[in-house]
């Protein structure tokens, strides 16, 4: 097994409210050629040179971090899909039952603007293709909030527009603006306060907006199965990501309690290769939104595997295992 970081090139400086990346690092596993990956996020604090160290050990910790964790469980995951000649969504389907629906549309996601004018122009092009469109704000200025999503709803009329903060605003804040983005309907609004606020906070802004408020759904503040159990009587969903969750199993475990709520399910990733990208595709069929375009935003993405349609419309890879392969 060999263990290595790569380091990925954004096309441009991708900014949400967390901070501005030109670069990302995925870590890499290899077992033969089989290769699966997880990704670093800065804001999770984890060390990649830490973690590469750790896995370069003669016996692996009990523990691992989450990108190792990941990892690790992708990479056994395809070595079973190859031999017995599966795709990874298999062992979705055996715990979740086959699901009654085809996959959700593709979703595009969009850096918080510096220029509205450009910003407009990216909206406008790409709507031609995708009709989800995913506007990153919590930019710290409430007005240009306003302005990006008043921006893309005259530049794309059509689109369902999913307004992700990214815990950027305060409470006060969050209930004001939930108020005022009504207008423009959304089709969700994803994370508007910080998570470490906790429940309280969760049940304090539900009671503070109008029962016709936009659909809310929960990200960082949902890490575990518990956190969805939880939150479930203030939100309307989550955001599952593998990384989030730590393994494909324990994404699998998420669905299934959300399902047991009645909550919605978007299903999202980091800014990784095709290869991570792909993975978390197998989870569609059993999501109501799904956001995996990390790929598109990178100037250096070495595998290919999860493709979208003319009209945005998921295509998976026939092979087995993960599915994407190297370029």
């Amino acid at each position: 097994m060999h263990s290595e970081i790569k380091t990925l090139q954004l096309n441009e400086p991708f900014r949400i409210a967390h901070g501005t990346s030109a670069t990302r690092q995925v870590l890499r596993i290899s077992d033969g050629t089989h290769v699966t990956e997880a990704p670093f996020v800065p804001y999770y604090g984890e060390d990649p040179a830490q973690t590469l160290a750790m896995l370069n050990q003669a016996v692996l910790p009990e523990k691992l971090p989450r990108t190792a964790a990941l990892a690790l469980n992708l990479l056994r995951h395809d070595l079973i899909g190859h031999a017995t000649g599966q795709k990874l969504s298999a062992h979705a389907l055996t715990k979740l039952g086959p699901s009654d629906r085809a996959a959700p549309p593709g979703c595009r996601s969009f850096s918080i603007p510096d220029d509205l004018d450009v910003f407009a122009d990216k909206v406008r092009d790409i709507s031609q293709q995708f009709r989800v469109l995913k506007l990153k704000l919590g930019s710290g200025d409430l007005g240009l909030d306003l302005a990006a999503v008043s921006v893309a709803r005259y530049a794309a009329p059509e689109a369902a527009l999913i307004l992700d903060v990214n815990g950027g605003w305060g409470m006060h804040e969050a209930a004001l603006m939930i108020e005022k983005l009504a207008h423009y309907s959304p089709a969700l609004i994803e994370q508007p306060i910080h998570h470490r606020h906790g429940i309280e906070a969760w049940e304090e802004l539900r009671a503070s907006i109008p029962g016709n408020s936009p659909p809310l759904f929960a990200d960082e503040s949902v890490q575990t199965t518990a956190d969805v159990a939880a939150l479930a009587p203030f939100i309307d969903g989550v955001n599952l990501k593998l990384l989030k969750c730590g393994s494909f199993d324990a994404a699998v475990a998420m669905i299934a309690t959300a399902r047991e709520h009645s909550l919605q399910i978007l299903l999202g990733c980091m800014i990784e290769t095709s290869l991570g990208t792909t993975a978390a595709a197998h989870l569609a069929p059993w999501a109501d939104w799904i956001d995996l375009d990390g790929h598109f935003y990178l100037a250096n993405d070495d595998f290919t595997g999860i493709q979208y349609d003319e009209t945005g419309q998921l295509l998976m890879p026939d092979r087995p295992g993960i599915g994407a392969i190297p370029r």
